[in-house]
Order: C-alpha cells, then sequence, then structure tokens
C-alpha cells in the first residue's frame, strides 16, 4: 500500500460517521439541563423546609425573606422583582442547597455516561494503530 493511499474501503462510505452526534442524544442532553436544576431546586427546597424542622445546622442569615441593599430598591423599574423576591422565604437556602444538589447529579450523570461511553464507545485503537510497546523498566540506581 502506496504512502498516500488511504487504508478505508468501499464500505466505509455506507457506515454511518462516528463522530457525530445523534439527535435523540441532543434531546436527551438538552432535556436533562433543563430538569435538573428544576428538580434540583425542589429536592432543595424540600430538603430546607425538613431541616429547618428537624433542627439542622442551616445558618440562620440563609432562613427568612432575602434583603435587597438600599441602593437597589431605589430603581422603580424593578419593584415587581423585588415583591417576587419579598415573598420567596428560605431563598438563599434554597438556592444553595439547589446549587449543591444540581452538582452532584450532574456528576453522578457525567461518571454514568462515561462508564457507558467506555463500554458502548468505539474501541481504543482503530485498524491502523499499533499498541503501545510493553518494556520493563529497570530501577535507576547510582
Amino acid at each position: 500500500m502506496g504512502k498516500y493511499n488511504s487504508f478505508k474501503g468501499k464500505d466505509a462510505a455506507l457506515k454511518p460517521k462516528r463522530a457525530e452526534v445523534h439527535p435523540v442524544m441532543r434531546g436527551i442532553g438538552c432535556l436533562l439541563f433543563v430538569l435538573v436544576p428544576i428538580l434540583s431546586y425542589g429536592t432543595g427546597a424540600l430538603l430546607v423546609d425538613y431541616g429547618a424542622k428537624n433542627g439542622w445546622p442551616i445558618p440562620p442569615a440563609w432562613l427568612g425573606t432575602p434583603s435587597i441593599h438600599p441602593l437597589l430598591l431605589r430603581l422603580q423599574g424593578l419593584a415587581p422583582i423585588y415583591d417576587f423576591i419579598y415573598k420567596q422565604t428560605n431563598l438563599t437556602a434554597n438556592l444553595i442547597f439547589a446549587i449543591s444538589i444540581a452538582i452532584v447529579i450532574f456528576g453522578v450523570l457525567s461518571i454514568l455516561y462515561g462508564f457507558m461511553f467506555r463500554v458502548m464507545g468505539p474501541p481504543q485503537y482503530g485498524p491502523t494503530d499499533e499498541p503501545p510497546i510493553r518494556k520493563k523498566v529497570k530501577r535507576y540506581k547510582r
């Protein structure tokens, strides 16, 4: 075989490319990207309520209605947003719990995806690759 000839045969054009992501996988990823923060906020709100009732060591500054800086209160166009924020109880604790739960969920999903890719993904070496040379390394002594 020459230096500039391709290794791929005639069937290579018939096989689907492995580099492209299947559209279903893109949809699942988009759905998870929206669904995980919503689920983590709901779970965080439930955990904060449960923890406040059962004496978990949640800092008191995180509980109750959030405070807004007086300079921001001068902006009259943001009044509906301020009203919405004042109606939320334990907003700071809910957000902190939700962010930590989302980090855990995304971490578990990435480990699961990595495991699945390792099991069902392409082989480590292609048809033109050669495995690395195994040689015994002698310990260096002076």
